[in-house]
């Protein structure tokens, strides 16, 4: 599936070098970098672009899966939260794979406020989400914007 023009998305060899289609270094993880919009509606066009590059590595059903769900979470809240839904913010969702462990890293550059997790609400569960799914999840949030870190140990490749 190729992505939406307005999803830009760059797989990159780890050393800088040029764009390339499934593009690695040789003794490097592989990178996928997608620039997102604040527009909900390219939430899911950004997973299925995820999805076929973590099965074009061959990473097994069900850690799709949960990453799928991880990545989802930190993207909208980025859209939501940070930018509250403002079309000119960029969100930066950045994987990389490195043998058997995942990371990636959400980055927005919208503002940061503290989350009411007040009794009586369905919101807020998110941060729960997130670090259930995955062996960790950190966020970092400051006035420049917020970043969030997920990391999964793979159990498998097919």
């Amino acid at each position: 599936m190729t992505a939406p023009a307005s999803v830009q998305a760059r797989e990159r060899a780890r050393d800088g070098g040029p764009d390339v289609e499934g593009g690695t270094a040789a003794g490097t993880g592989r990178v996928l970098t997608i620039d997102l919009p604040a527009d909900p509606g390219q939430l899911a066009p950004t997973r299925e672009r995820l999805r076929g590059w973590l099965h074009a590595l061959g990473v097994a059903e069900w850690d799709v899966e949960t990453v799928l769900i991880a990545t989802g979470e930190a993207c909208a809240n980025a859209i939501e939260h940070g930018y509250r839904f403002a079309p000119a913010g960029i969100t930066t969702l950045r994987a990389e794979l490195r043998a058997d462990r995942l990371e990636i890293e959400v980055r927005d550059h919208g503002s940061w406020r503290e989350v009411d997790g007040g009794a009586g609400t369905d919101r807020g569960r998110g941060r729960l989400i997130m670090a259930r799914v995955m062996d960790e999840a950190t966020i970092v949030g400051t006035p420049q914007g917020t970043t969030v870190r997920l990391v999964k140990r793979l159990s498998g490749h097919r």
